[in-house]
């Protein structure tokens, strides 16, 4: 929490409640985001592993993995999309989703599969209730979270690819996602190993068909 400070009274003035978050909405990304992508990478990365990853592991790969550079490699290839998730009022970046060619070595890739290789949001950006999500004209969209908007763009944007199925890892332990993407139509395909510094993590691999 914030705190502002009286130089007339010389104390701290600490609000009683808490601000209200600011409504968002979606746009594409292009190559001059870069920098925003990877702060909101970094940030929503370092929010997401705390509970599983040491710090030290998470400050090597958002130093690898959430840069600028590596967003604008990612960008210039044709098969990745992204949406970015920002605050209506100043633009700042909240959350992501990012749809590039399956990066699966340990399953079954078929022809017209893409995969939903992240997609994050800032958790106090989560609620529909009090987060909401503006549309293009500006006006709020009932009964919309974020979060969904963000996983309803990247589908409709995998169709509009012409993409058949839609693969995502989510870590195997994680229930309220597990559950957020089954109510999305998602279901298991498999499982995947791999390794984050000195973690080895294990990923439920999910499905998705786009026909």
């Amino acid at each position: 929490m914030l705190m502002s400070c009286d130089v007339t009274e010389t104390k701290w003035i600490v609000p009683t409640e808490e601000p209200a978050i600011e409504p968002v909405h979606l746009r594409r990304a292009a190559v001059d985001d870069a920098p925003a992508l990877a702060l909101v990478g970094a940030a929503t990365f370092l929010e997401a592993f705390t509970w599983m990853l040491p710090g030290a592991d998470i400050i090597a790969h958002c130093a690898k993995n959430h840069t600028a550079e590596a967003y604008r490699l990612a960008l210039a290839k044709p098969d990745t999309s992204i949406t970015l998730a920002v605050t209506v009022a100043s633009g700042a970046p909240v959350g992501y989703a990012m749809l590039a060619a399956p990066d699966l070595p340990s399953f079954d890739v078929h022809p017209g599969d893409i995969e939903l290789k992240r997609i994050y949001l800032l958790s106090r950006f989560r609620s529909r209730r009090t987060a909401p999500v503006f549309d293009s004209t500006g006006q709020p969209v009932p009964d919309l979270s974020a979060g969904q908007a963000l996983i309803n763009a990247a589908i409709t944007e995998a169709q509009s690819m012409g993409c058949r199925r839609l693969l995502l890892g989510t870590n195997a332990d994680n229930q309220r996602a597990i559950g957020f993407y089954r109510r999305n139509n998602f279901t298991d395909a498999g499982r995947r190993s791999f390794q984050v510094g000195s973690q080895c993590c294990c990923d439920l691999i999910m499905a998705r068909p786009l026909t």
